[in-house]
């Protein structure tokens, strides 16, 4: 007989006695334990569960019973952990009553009725206590301000935890005391809506700031973030107090800059005196030769002593406004008091 021939009919012996059930079992079906981060809060499942197995879990209620069935401890406590058993897409899971923790260790047992147990331990990885939150700026940044100073803006690279800086933010007179009652009241609602800016206010009646004198600010870099880290660093700054400032602001001594037509060139406005950051940003529009404002980037210079729009569509040649709120003020609060439009014209 031909090797060829003997090689056919030894495989089609093989083939029959596969068939009549005389070759190697299939290994059986395991279930898998794993860690699901897909929900808002996670959850520990159990996948891959033969029917036979999962039939006979169906219409378990006691917590006795399910813990069992599916068992969580908690590193060496060999307490089962407390939450909710669900029986979900031929799936169990377990939703744990408190969130798991980060970097906490979870052993888990499946012990299905009639099969083997499957162990494993799962958990979520360490959450990064490296600091990463800045101190960005502090309004104003000018380094001489007047005597009648009325407030600070301290801007934050992420969000940060909502609370008062009753004891996080403190000023320092040039022999090291702290003027504790510099401030008003610093209270966790002098946030921004999204937490990244947190407003000073000094105390006018109490007169701490002295012509001629300097004095450093400084924010505590235990200051808590958003995720309850503290900030990368503090932050210092040291400023000088000059005379009192009695006067407002007053449009009409504002220069003006004006761009190229065609360009999308920024308009420059400066002003003789720094003014408050806070309402600069928003006090101030372009209103175009139609009479509506028009769409643009505004950044203010340093200093607080310039103010830059930059159109999105190029500058269309004639007259033009600045349009100034009342609202917008000098560093000792002193408000423009109405509504001014300052004219000014885009050249061809």
């Amino acid at each position: 007989m031909q090797t060829l021939e003997r090689a056919a009919l030894a495989a089609a012996f093989l083939l029959c006695i596969a068939c009549r059930g005389g070759g190697p079992a299939a290994p059986a079906a395991q279930a898998r334990i794993v860690l699901n981060t897909d929900s808002p809060r996670p959850t520990i499942d159990v996948v891959d569960i033969p029917e036979d197995q999962l039939g006979r879990i169906y219409g378990t209620d006691a917590r006795e019973a399910w813990n069992a069935i599916l068992k969580i401890s908690v590193g060496a406590d060999p307490a089962a952990a407390v939450g909710q058993y669900a029986i979900e897409e031929n799936r169990i899971r377990f939703t744990p009553m408190f969130p798991l923790d980060r970097g906490r260790q979870y052993h888990v047992t499946f012990t299905p009725p009639g099969g083997q147990p499957v162990s494993t331990t799962v958990g979520l990885p360490a959450a990064d206590t490296t600091p990463t939150t800045l101190v960005t700026q502090v309004y104003p940044t000018a380094g001489v301000l007047p005597q009648n100073q009325r407030r600070f803006y301290l801007d934050f690279s992420a969000p940060m935890e909502r609370r008062s800086a009753l004891d996080l933010v403190h000023l320092v007179d040039g022999t090291g005391k702290d003027l504790k009652d510099a401030f008003l009241p610093l209270t966790a609602d002098a946030w921004n809506e999204d937490r990244t800016r947190y407003t000073v206010g000094l105390d006018p009646d109490r007169g701490s700031l002295v012509t001629g004198q300097s004095y450093t600010l400084i924010l505590d870099g235990q200051w808590l973030d958003g995720h309850g880290l503290s900030l990368k660093q503090g932050f210092r700054r040291t400023f000088t107090v000059g005379a009192p400032d009695q006067d407002p602001p007053d449009p009409k001594t504002w220069k003006i800059a004006p761009p190229a037509a065609a360009t999308t060139d920024p308009l420059i406005v400066t002003f003789p005196e720094p003014l408050d950051h806070g309402v600069l940003i928003r006090a101030l529009s372009v209103v175009g030769t139609n009479g509506k404002p028009l769409a643009g980037e505004a950044i203010v210079g340093p200093g607080e002593l310039t103010w830059e729009f930059t159109p999105d569509e190029p500058w269309k040649a004639g007259a033009h406004n600045l349009a100034t709120l009342p609202i917008l003020e000098d560093l000792a609060g002193h408000s423009v008091g109405r509504a001014a439009l300052v004219p000014f014209s885009v050249r061809q």
